[in-house]
């Protein structure tokens, strides 16, 4: 696959303090319908093609869920096992679940033509942001490129490095200052 094929999008987010925490706020219009983005969130198999983690069940219902990291063949490790929780799923419109320590909402909103998904990523600290930032970027990128039904290759992990991580973390640090 061409690297043109990888869907582009501008370097933005915008991170906020709640209470003790920060909330990292990336949001991207896709060309897919709410549908075919929700099923991409919550789908497992969908899920291990973007998302920085691979789910043990489809994110369909509240309650635990293991969500150990994504790897690629590169990574020399096991991933390391972490336990999460669906907190929340509203179809079609809302799913809101932990990662370790971290809250990760996904909103999807209608928009003429296409669909807004916005990402809230609840962390503890600030000095994480640009890292998270420019990691969520590549993940919604191949989200993106999913939904429209291209053949993404891996971009979590250490394949993230491959695909412009270190620039994408470069320009979120100079963003969020």
């Amino acid at each position: 696959m061409s690297e043109s094929a990888v869907p582009q999008h501008p370097i933005d987010a915008r991170v906020a303090p709640l209470d003790n925490a920060i909330v990292l706020t990336l949001e991207r219009v896709l060309p897919a319908t709410i549908p075919e983005i929700w099923h991409a969130l919550t789908d497992r198999h969908r899920v291990a093609g973007w998302a920085p983690y691979h789910p043990s069940r489809d994110l369909t219902a509240t309650g635990p869920v293991s969500l150990p990291e994504s790897t690629t063949d590169d990574d020399d490790e096991e991933p390391p096992e972490s336990q999460g929780e669906v907190l929340s799923v509203i179809p079609g419109r809302m799913l809101s679940l932990t990662w370790g320590d971290d809250t990760l909402d996904f909103e999807v909103v209608p928009s003429e033509n296409a669909t807004v998904l916005r990402l809230s990523h609840t962390f503890d600290d600030r000095d994480n942001a640009a890292s998270y930032a420019a990691g969520w970027h590549l993940c919604l990128t191949a989200l993106d490129g999913i939904t429209q039904g291209l053949e993404i290759p891996p971009m979590t992990g250490e394949a993230a490095k491959l695909h412009g991580w270190d620039v994408l973390n470069e320009q979120y640090e100079r963003l969020l200052r």
